[in-house]
């Protein structure tokens, strides 16, 4: 049988508290199906209540990546720790080379480092963001150990 391969998820939250994060948090751990132990916590340096939790998970088709925050799939530049929607990549290629999009053209993307591209409509949003916390989720304990 395939193993499923996990895919990145990014769920945003607006909290001032670190209550409201790890209730979050301690959320996705118990309900998430996810591929391995780490959370990652971003700010948005501009706005600090401004929050995502980055994480990979294995989903099911046509299901809600998550129930109770909004939750994109996004996807990871490691380089240069950009997170970014393939809308967001088509529209930075695209201001970058003239209106021109296409795999053949490149992006800079140290212009982008340590930032998450969003779309608004048809513009992009770049959010500088650091991280924050990252949280280690561990193991359910075995039945007979409750």
């Amino acid at each position: 049988m395939k193993q499923e391969r996990g895919v990145l998820l990014a769920s945003f939250i607006k909290a001032e508290s670190e209550e409201a994060v790890l209730e979050e948090v301690e959320f996705i751990a118990s309900n998430i199906d996810l591929t391995n132990k780490f959370i990652f916590l971003l700010e948005d340096k501009e706005d600090p209540t401004n929050k995502i939790l980055s994480y990979n998970a294995i989903v099911a088709k046509n299901r809600v990546y998550n129930p109770r925050l909004y939750t994109i799939r996004v996807h990871r530049k490691k380089q240069t720790n950009t997170l970014y929607t393939i809308n967001a990549l088509n529209k930075a290629v695209a201001l970058e080379h003239d209106g021109q999009t296409g795999k053949h053209l490149k992006l800079d993307w140290e212009q982008y480092r340590d930032s998450i591209l969003l779309t608004a409509g048809k513009d992009l949003r770049v959010h500088s963001v650091t991280v924050a916390k990252i949280f280690q989720v561990e193991d359910e304990p075995a039945e007979d150990d409750q």
